[in-house]
């Protein structure tokens, strides 16, 4: 209630403030004019914006609109959610329990699916801090830094690529890592990257056909 009282004295103080300032204005306008109805408007209209404030803005609840906003979210199928309404839910999440690399994680994850790769990089670096161990936030920091450099697979990415194909069965570290190859020239590494990440892909997986033709050194469609 402190804060409150506070908020209600300093908004009392600048309609007060802006009161004289208008009526001052009307004087010199027409010095013959009375100040009275000058004055009575001012004193309506500043008591109806004070009392709006008080009665809607809720000025002792902090935020109290963006609470709102969240709750009403929560309440929400999260798979409707926008990239920016995940975030704000994530964002809180990490606020509550700031020691879970998983809130930084997943708000890589919606970052980088929205094209915000160094944003994304920022978050997944905050979930290695938390969990140095992640191979998750390892794979997402890694892929980030590939959007950045726009495309191109660097020693610093492809140290984490080869981390997280040590200990995941994921296929896209070794994709990642045949790029590598194909960029350095390194044709036979490239093959070899690729038939690892043949190995690991699902039946139905739709990169299967285009992994089995660079395994075996075949041009893929668009090359000669």
């Amino acid at each position: 209630m402190g804060s409150a009282l506070s908020v209600f004295v300093v908004a009392a103080l600048l309609c007060a403030g802006a009161s004289l300032w208008l009526l001052g204005a009307y004087r010199r306008a027409d010095e013959a004019a009375k100040p009275g109805p000058a004055l009575l408007v001012c004193v309506v209209v500043s008591a109806a914006a004070l009392a709006g404030y008080v009665l809607i803005g809720r000025p002792e609840l902090a935020d109290a609109a963006y609470s709102e906003r969240l709750d009403a979210l929560k309440q929400r199928d999260p798979t409707s959610y926008s990239a920016d309404e995940a975030l704000a839910i994530l964002a809180e999440a990490a606020r509550e329990e700031p020691r879970d690399p998983r809130p930084h994680l997943y708000s890589g994850q919606v970052l980088l699916d929205s094209g915000r790769a160094e944003e994304a990089a920022r978050a997944f670096d905050a979930a290695l801090r938390r969990d140095p161990d992640m191979t998750e936030a390892m794979l997402g920091l890694a892929r980030s830094m590939v959007q950045i450099d726009g495309g191109r697979v660097s020693d610093d990415a492809r140290s984490l690529f080869e981390q997280v194909a040590a200990t995941s069965n994921d296929p896209a570290p070794w994709i990642y890592q045949a790029m590598s190859a194909m960029q350095s020239g390194d044709e036979a590494g490239a093959r070899r990257f690729w038939g690892e990440a043949l190995t690991r892909m699902a039946p139905d997986d739709p990169r299967r056909e285009m992994a089995g033709r660079m395994s075996r050194g075949e041009a893929v469609d668009g090359e000669n």
